[in-house]
């Protein structure tokens, strides 16, 4: 099999056809401009599949797919470090519970769509975009870089849901979470180590927005707390990220990265 190297121009290519997948394919599945959550409940997301499914095959199509985390966490104990976000996304989840959740049938269409999103997202933003980011800057430039993306990215569910302003909160919020994301992805070298933590995390905020959707069905002139309830909760996990990728770690990571090429990727 003839195997592809993940430079940066390759991974922007990547990310474009990628952003096809996503964000036309939800665009032509909807009959009318849907909210986030509406999306997310409404059925299975086709695009979201095929999203996941490109990820993954320009992954494993790559020279280096373990360096790009197409790998288990190794060493595996430094899973642990993946505690403070999953917390999070805990504490989410028992707070859109005892909100209020909507029906089971629901529930069942959010976690299936959170879990295809997220194995999508973090194949393409951790795993391709880093590593073809990491072949051309430093650590620090390809980890702001990549999240910076990841939360430019983001913005474009105003497009697609009609929702502007809860698309620049989103993608803020996405963009400082991209950095702790990054992070543990690094120290972990996989990026599957954040697939279930991301999957819970999108799964507690579309339920949240449902059950709150469902308590808001007449129209009133309240404002959701949500959007800014999630900027305030990524910025520890920020900060997480920048402790992460201290200079007594940077230098291991990029050696890891620089060792060895084609090594443990056959």
């Amino acid at each position: 099999m003839q195997r592809i190297t993940l430079t940066m121009p390759l991974a922007l290519a990547a990310l474009a056809f990628w952003l096809v997948l996503t964000v036309g394919g939800r665009w032509l599945e909807a009959d009318t401009q849907q909210t986030l959550a509406d999306a997310a409940a409404g059925g299975i997301g086709l695009s979201w599949a095929l999203a996941a499914l490109f990820s993954l095959a320009v992954l494993a199509a790559s020279r280096r797919h373990c360096a790009a985390g197409l790998r288990a966490p190794h060493p595996a104990r430094s899973l642990w470090l993946a505690w403070p976000p999953l917390v999070y996304a805990l504490l989410m989840l028992l707070l859109a519970w005892a909100s209020g959740w909507p029906g089971p049938g629901m529930l069942l269409i959010a976690a299936c769509n959170a879990a295809l999103v997220a194995v999508s997202e973090e194949l393409m933003f951790r795993g391709v975009l880093l590593q073809g980011m990491l072949r051309r800057h430093a650590l620090w430039p390809a980890v702001l870089g990549s999240s910076l993306i990841f939360g430019l990215v983001h913005t474009a569910n105003g497009l697609a849901t009609g929702e502007p302003g809860a698309a620049l909160w989103q993608a803020a919020a996405a963009a400082m979470q991209g950095v702790g994301y990054a992070a543990i992805r690094l120290r972990t070298r996989s990026a599957w180590t954040m697939v279930p933590v991301h999957a819970l995390w999108d799964f507690a905020l579309v339920s949240a927005m449902l059950g709150e959707l469902e308590r808001t069905t007449q129209a009133d002139d309240s404002v959701s707390v949500l959007p800014f309830a999630a900027l305030l909760a990524v910025l520890p996990l920020c900060l997480y990220g920048v402790y992460l990728l201290r200079p007594s770690q940077r230098a291991a990571l990029m050696a890891d990265q620089e060792a060895r090429p084609g090594a443990g990727d056959r």
